[in-house]
């Protein structure tokens, strides 16, 4: 009688295929997913950012509105006779600003020195604050010849200035600009004028007036031809 034995394959196949991934597989596979991840976290956080700033954006220049609006129509600051005559507009800047970056104000401009001042008579309408990581990082004026962007930050025909009116005096609703260089007043009649907005980053956006009233909301490299 003779015995014979058959190795069987197919249990050692079935063994090999039901033993998983490796270290290695696993550590490559985690690695893939965290770099997917982080690129889709930045640039899920870098789209917020670019939203929020273009959000910040609109609402300068809806602020600027009010104040035309305010300025144009019939709107009393106080119950003085002279509650409906003053003009109406907004302040960038560092007089009368603690933080200059961070806030600006609706004011009517009851001493009529173009202006807001806050003592000795408080104009205040409306004070706005920007969120932390968003900054009013500027502002340009913008003469009647020649062109130029808000970027380069020059003298001249894109003059950079330290503090900035934009206000309206009724019944015109045409905007009108007040503006210093170095603590006192430029003497510069703009055609338009920029606010130049920072968010996070490089990211910038700007909010143009020009003396007709146009609001504009734009890049930093929008450029002003010959208004």
């Amino acid at each position: 009688m003779s015995i014979s034995f058959t190795h069987s394959r197919s249990s050692g196949s079935k063994h090999a295929r039901a033993r998983g991934f490796t270290l290695i597989e696993l550590m490559v596979v985690l690695a893939i997913m965290t770099i997917l991840t982080t690129v889709f976290l930045f640039q899920q956080k870098k789209f917020d950012s670019s939203t929020l700033l273009r959000s910040l954006a609109y609402s300068v220049a809806l602020s600027v509105r009010q104040a035309q609006v305010y300025g144009s129509s019939v709107r009393q600051f106080d119950t003085s006779a002279n509650g409906f005559k003053y003009s109406y507009g907004l302040y960038f800047g560092t007089t009368q600003i603690v933080d200059s970056s961070h806030h600006y104000y609706l004011f009517a401009d009851v001493n009529g020195d173009k202006v807001y001042t806050a003592t000795p008579v408080d104009e205040t309408v409306q004070k706005f604050t920007i969120g932390q990581g968003y900054t009013i990082l500027r502002f340009c004026g913008i003469l009647n010849s020649g062109d130029q962007s808000c970027t380069t930050g020059s003298t001249g025909v894109g003059q950079t200035i330290d503090s900035l009116s934009i206000f309206f005096k009724r019944p015109n609703p045409d905007a009108q600009f007040y503006s210093t260089v170095s603590g006192s007043a430029s003497g510069e009649t703009y055609c338009a004028v920029y606010i130049v907005l920072q968010g996070p980053g490089d990211d910038y956006r700007t909010v143009k007036v020009t003396t007709t009233g146009q609001i504009q909301i734009g890049s930093i490299n929008t450029a002003v031809a010959g208004c």
